[in-house]
Parts: C-alpha cells; structure tokens; sequence
C-alpha cells in the first residue's frame, strides 16, 4: 500500500522536476545578487508547495462520533498565477551584474516558460572579456502547478472533535534519481454549533478547523554528474478555516473560509563555478552553498467550495477548488464510517 501510494504520490511531480532544475552560469555576483536572482527564479517554487499543504483536509464540516473514522487518498495541485511564472529583475538592486538589455528585464521563474531567461553581465568592464561573464538567467520547467499528494485519515473524539493527520516517511520518488521527500501533518475539528444558543435546529453542520503540516523535498541537481550541487526544500502551513456543509441525500455540499500561516525555505549547496569580482586577479573561482532563502509569500486569506458523493455506503468521491493568493484543486477517494 505505501509504495503503491508513493508511486502516484510523485507520478506528476516527476514530471515537474524530471526536466532538472539547471543554474549553469547564472551563479553569478556578489552574494546579494547570487539571492536576489536565486530567490526570484525558486521562491515561487515553495510557496506553491507550502500552498499545497492547505489543501485535501476535509470534506464535510460534520464532525465524525467518538472512534469512527475515514482513510481517504487525495491527490491536489496548486495551480499558480501568472504573476508568479516570471521575475522582474530591477537593476538598482544588483551589484555586480546588469542586464545586457536593460529593456529585457523580465525572466522566467520556475515555474515559467521553458525558454532562456534574460541576459546578464558583469558590470565591470575588466570582466566582461571572462569566460561566463556574460550568461541567461535559467529556464523555466514549462510546467505551471505544484502536485501534492497524501493519504488522509481521521478519527472521531469525545466532545465533538474530529483528528485527522497525514503522514509519509522520507522517502526517494520513483523514477526521479537523487530525489527524497518526506511529509505529515495533523489537523483537529470541532463542531461549533454547541457554542451556538439553539445550535441543534440549525439546518447545516457548523464547525471549526486547524491544521499544521509540514513537507521536506531534496533533489540532486544533476543526479547523474556525481557532484554535490543540489536543492534542499522545506514547507510549513498552519491553516485555520470555519466550515459549513450541508448533506442532501449521498450529496454533501460543503466548504470553508479562513487563513493560511505559509513558511518556505529554500537552500542550493554544493560548488558552483563562479567569477569573483572582488579579486581581478585570479576572479575565476569557485562558490559553496551560494543560495538561502525563506519566504512567508502565499499566506493570506483563503477559502473552498467542494462536492462529496457517497457510494456503496462507506465509499466517497469528492472535488473542491481552493481560492486564496495561489489557487489549486482537490480530489480525494476514499472510505468513510460516519453514517
């Protein structure tokens, strides 16, 4: 069961990432310039996936009785706008590179267009005759959403509460050389009509939800090169929603509004090829570890609307859209004792 989820765990996030994240010579300026440019290009990257974590929670606001549960397979994606496909460099903020066009400043991240970024230089005119002093930002995967993908259990609890978790231990993805990943979450719901005077005659199910989970991908940059450089992720969200949900024979219409506390970090080791500026001398060198970054982007006010189907009595099928600073998708299968 695990490796047969691992393997559709990461079937389309294999495809994301099997084109390999490349930064040639575009490892390039001072440390300033190598975050700045790295952020802009990889940022987007993280923020997705710690959006992705938001997602596949719930699918009802009706809270489960005491010890009887749901196990459910829930594939999302966060789909991501295309604000965030491509990076406006603004030259004020480099040191020791400038663009080659100053009127061609826009670049793809990411998640952009899988075509040659803009072209940079060093700005020192002693360097520019280098060997790598002159390059292109790096291309984009072509490829505009962040796959997630959990198997989802819950349980109920006395008072009205409902835990739910997700977990998966660190592990390769298949048919991705070089890759690992590890995932787990918890979430609690509570029914809120309780609190409410006359609550029971309300005709629809009321509750509130929490969750945090956290997400730890690594991918070797160029897996078959036998070096070090690689890509280190980590993704956290902490999700509050209020839900509302209503059961109309096997149809449940249900959703939730709330706020998403994103964080992402992302880090680029190994050695990289590098001209340094400051030694004219002998500038072509070589860098270690040159990009750490953390971002909180993609956190913000966030809410869904799904459909769920009950079938066979136990089995379910449901379907939502998210809409918040990323959007994404949500399907889940899966078998539920809460009749």
């Amino acid at each position: 069961m695990k490796k047969t989820a691992t393997l559709f765990l990461f079937a389309a996030l294999t495809l994301q990432l099997n084109a390999q994240i490349s930064f040639g010579p575009s490892i390039a300026g001072t440390q300033n310039d190598i975050n700045y440019l790295g952020g802009g290009y990889l940022q987007p990257f993280g923020e997705a996936m710690a959006f992705g974590l938001s997602q596949g929670w719930y699918n009802t606001a009706k809270v489960k009785k005491t010890l009887r549960f749901e196990i459910g397979f829930t594939p999302s994606v966060a789909i991501v706008p295309s604000e965030f496909q491509t990076f406006t460099i603004d030259p004020t903020k480099l040191e020791e590179l400038e663009l080659v066009n100053p009127s061609d400043n826009v670049t793809p991240t990411v998640f952009g267009e899988d075509n040659a970024g803009v072209r940079l230089r060093y700005s020192d005119p002693n360097l520019q005759g280098l060997a790598n002093a002159e390059f292109n930002m790096p291309s984009g995967l072509g490829v505009s959403i962040a796959p997630m993908m959990a198997i989802h259990a819950g349980i109920g609890l006395p008072f009205d509460f409902e835990l739910s978790g997700r977990y998966l231990p660190t592990t390769g993805i298949p048919f991705l050389t070089g890759s690992e990943i590890g995932m787990w979450g918890l979430g609690l719901k509570n029914d809120i009509t309780n609190y409410i005077p006359k609550g029971g005659l309300i005709p629809f199910s009321i509750a509130a939800f929490a969750s945090y989970s956290q997400l730890n991908l690594g991918q070797d940059i160029e897996p078959d090169a036998n070096n070090d450089k690689r890509i280190d992720m980590e993704a956290s969200a902490f999700v509050t929603r209020l839900l509302v949900s209503k059961k109309l024979l096997f149809i449940t219409i249900y959703g939730g509004v709330g706020y998403n506390f994103l964080n992402s970090s992302i880090d680029v080791s190994g050695t990289y090829d590098y001209i340094n500026p400051g030694n004219p001398l002998n500038p072509e060198q070589s860098i270690t570890d040159p990009i750490s970054i953390s971002s909180t982007g993609g956190s913000g006010w966030a809410g869904n609307l799904g459909l769920r189907f009950k079938f066979l009595v136990f089995g379910y099928v449901n379907a939502d859209y998210t809409f918040g600073t990323y959007n994404g998708a949500n399907l889940s299968l899966g078998f539920s004792w809460d009749i």
